[in-house]
Formats: structure tokens, sequence, C-alpha cells
């Protein structure tokens, strides 16, 4: 005799219709716990964060977070070429001496960039990141790289030509408004990339991290329009980023998301 067909908690969601709810905010939102990557809608990031047991909060202040794919952030990817382009540039016209790297990690950018930009022997690159991210890329300096130096403020450091925020304003509980506000002098430029937009009403989502969730912050065009246009930049670039939308899940259904990076530049009066 024969037995019947055997369902585990982890196959029970194949059962038709099932399937579909595991998959829905929905589901992320009754269990607290990301069946999906990206799941949820919310109207702040506190919002988000309380939504998740406090198992699973967490911030990038840590060490798990810090060892979290440094060896993939130091690479070059197909979405670092508009960043490199500029940079390469502001160097051959010789207006390129300090780099602020705002959530630059453990100075990932620094390493993946140092092998394909003519840099100058006098560069500063400045990271400002968490405690955690400023502890261990402190540990890391070597000779060859006397050039990064961390910061946890950025009020603590030097005024820089170019201000890089790379895939951090999303988990930045700091506004691009009051980042630049904080910094000594406002930059000549400002390099924004991987920032994640969606047309209509900015939320923010809930990212899955495995043993972690993050809230995610979802852009607006106009929002990154009017930050921009109050601290007197003028954008002279946009680029999408390709393969790296994202879909968030929720109760509202599913919202592809694209990537886009932003080049700005202080307007001269």
């Amino acid at each position: 005799m024969s037995e019947g067909p055997s369902f585990s908690a982890k196959n029970i969601w194949k059962l038709p219709g099932l399937r579909q709810l595991h998959r829905s905010g929905a589901a992320n939102t009754l269990f607290r716990k990301g069946k999906t990557p990206y799941w949820g809608r919310f109207k702040t990031s506190d919002e988000a964060r309380n939504t998740l047991p406090a198992v699973r909060r967490a911030s990038f202040d840590n060490e798990v977070m810090v060892s979290h794919n440094i060896e993939k952030f130091s690479t070059i990817h197909i979405f670092d070429w508009p960043v490199l382009f500029f940079l390469q540039k502001l160097i051959d016209e010789g207006r390129l001496r300090v780099v602020t790297d705002f959530g630059g990690h453990i100075g990932v950018k620094f390493h993946a960039f140092r092998t394909m930009l003519d840099l100058p022997p006098d560069l500063i690159w400045q990271v400002v990141d968490v405690p955690a991210m400023v502890k261990e890329g402190r540990s890391r300096l070597t000779p060859e790289t006397s050039a990064l130096h961390f910061f946890e403020r950025a009020e603590e450091t030097a005024a820089c030509d170019v201000l890089l925020c790379s895939g951090v304003l999303q988990y930045a509980e700091a506004t691009i408004e009051e980042i630049i506000d904080r910094l000594p002098a406002r930059p000549q430029w400002v390099l924004l990339n991987k920032v994640s937009v969606f047309e209509g009403e900015g939320f923010f989502t809930l990212e899955d991290h495995g043993r972690y969730t993050l809230p995610f912050r979802i852009f607006t065009p106009k929002e990154l329009d009017d930050s921009r246009v109050r601290l007197g930049y003028t954008r002279v670039a946009d680029w999408t980023i390709p393969h790296c939308d994202i879909l968030v899940h929720s109760s509202q259904g599913t919202d592809p998301v694209p990537m886009i990076g932003q080049a700005w530049r202080l307007f001269d009066k």
C-alpha cells in the first residue's frame, strides 16, 4: 500500500494558490519575515523596522554586515562605469584631489577603482561610515592604501571636490540634503549611484539579508530633483542601471523599481 504525498512546511507553499500567497506582501506581513527579498510598503523607516521581530532588526553597524559581500563590493560592476567616467574626467582636468565617499564601507570603491583610474599621487579618499565599518577599514590600511581615510562623521572630513554616494541613500538615516549640509563645504560635484526610484509616491520597504532585514528607501525622481534644486546643483547626467531592478511585493501588489544614477554640478552663479 503506497503512502500519499507528504508536505513539509517548506514545500507546502508549492501548492496551487499558496504559491502566490507565499510570494505576496500579505504573507510577508503575516509572518513578519521576508518570503521575497523586498517586501512591504511603509511610510517611514521606523514603521518598516517595527514590523520586524527584534531578532531580525539590524543596521550596518555590526560585524556581520561588515563582512557581508566585501569581495563583491570590491570589484567593478557595470553600474560603476558612469562614476569612473566622471572621476577620470575630473582627474584629467586637474580638478580631483579629495573624494568623500559617504557610506563607502571599508573603502571598497577605492579598492575597486584605483587600478582603473590615473589617480593623482596626492589624492585623498575619505570614507564616512558607521563605527563598525570605520574600525574594519582602518585595520586594513597598508602603505599602498595611504590615500584612504576613515571618519564616522561627515563634519570631521576635509572639504572635497566630489561627494560619492553609491548604493547608500536607500539605507542612510540622513537625507542627501542633510549629508551635504554636514560637509565643511559644498562639493563641486555630487555623484549618486544605485538609487532606487519609483514613479508615484516614495516609500520604504524591507530588504531581506537572510539573518537580518533592513529598511530600504524608495525615492521618487521628484524627490531627488527637489533636493538637488534646493542645494543649488545642476543635473548634468543621469543613467539607468541595467539588470538591477528590484521587485517590491506588498499587499498592494508587485511594483518593479529601477535603479538609477545621477551626476550633479554645483551651479555657477
